[in-house]
């Protein structure tokens, strides 16, 4: 998302991005919310629906 951000000229993709990046670092071990795009316009809290596609890639891996 950073590298579409920066390809877009989008600056508020990339500070958003980059707030993610260091948040991530951060607090990923704690706790990630299911199914969050990971898009600047998406509260980094809420957790979204997975669709059923990619929802059965996922149980076919085990992730």
């Amino acid at each position: 998302m950073l590298q579409i951000g920066w390809q877009r000229r989008d600056g508020r993709e990339i500070r958003g991005q980059a707030a993610r990046i260091v948040a991530a670092a951060l607090f990923s071990r704690l706790w990630v919310p299911v199914g969050n795009t990971g898009g600047a316009n998406v509260p980094a809290t809420q957790p979204m629906p997975v669709p059923p596609d990619l929802q059965a890639v996922l149980d076919e891996h085990g992730a």
